[in-house]
């Protein structure tokens, strides 16, 4: 049994509705890793690597998969309704972060679901949830107003892991926000290894081959 972890730092930006950019806070702790994929959206990417396990021909069987949160989120100046969304995913098969399909399908549908680039099995875990300010909470203090989770957890030959970090600020026309502060995040994983049949092995490594040439929409 082994214990996988990958960190994605807090997100720190700030500015005006609906033009929101980085404000670097602190650059040990803030805004490392993400890309600015529209004014309101950022994506932070990393990735497990299991080429190790991969050389020795062995599978990984994911036991159990989470997200831990270091720290508490906030909105500096926001009023009731607005609200930030973050989606967390990890799929054997890799994402181009930079294609506006893609995007829309983590936002809107959920990678794994029909008409995404990537099927369920390749989805091992996925959590998306809405963070809000309300009347009582007022300015600093979000509430969780929802989440969601779902996953495979299949079986994989890659020799890499994906770990993905979306989030996307959600301001209204009056809103006085100045600045969204997220949590950072750390993926852990608990997987076993262990040595398959050489053609199941094969035919294992030649699926993840053949989606990651051309993404399979269902």
């Amino acid at each position: 049994m082994k214990v996988l972890s990958k960190h994605h730092s807090m997100l720190d930006v700030s500015g005006t509705p609906g033009n929101w950019d980085f404000t670097v806070v602190s650059t040990i702790t803030s805004n490392q890793g993400w890309t600015r994929q529209s004014p309101t959206v950022f994506t932070s990417e990393t990735y497990f690597d299991l080429a190790g396990m991969a050389m020795e021909e062995q599978t990984i069987f994911p036991q159990g998969i989470t997200v831990q949160r270091g720290s508490f989120p906030f909105m500096v100046g926001a009023i009731p309704g607005d609200f930030y969304l973050v989606w967390d995913y990890l799929t054997s098969i890799p994402l181009d972060l930079n294609d506006p399909n893609v995007i829309s399908q983590l936002l809107y549908v959920g990678q794994g679901y029909p008409g995404t680039v990537l099927n369920f099995e390749h989805v091992l875990y996925a959590r998306g949830q809405r963070w809000v300010v309300d009347l009582d909470t007022a300015q600093q203090a979000l509430l969780k107003a929802d989440e969601f989770q779902y996953g495979s957890m299949s079986p994989t030959a890659s020799d890499r892991i994906y770990s993905y970090r979306i989030v996307q600020i959600g301001v209204q026309a009056a809103s006085t926000a100045t600045q969204v502060l997220t949590s950072n995040a750390r993926h852990l994983m608990q997987v076993d290894t262990k040595e398959e049949p050489l053609y199941q092995h094969l035919m294992r490594l030649k699926r993840s081959y053949d989606l990651q040439q051309e993404p399979d929409v269902d």
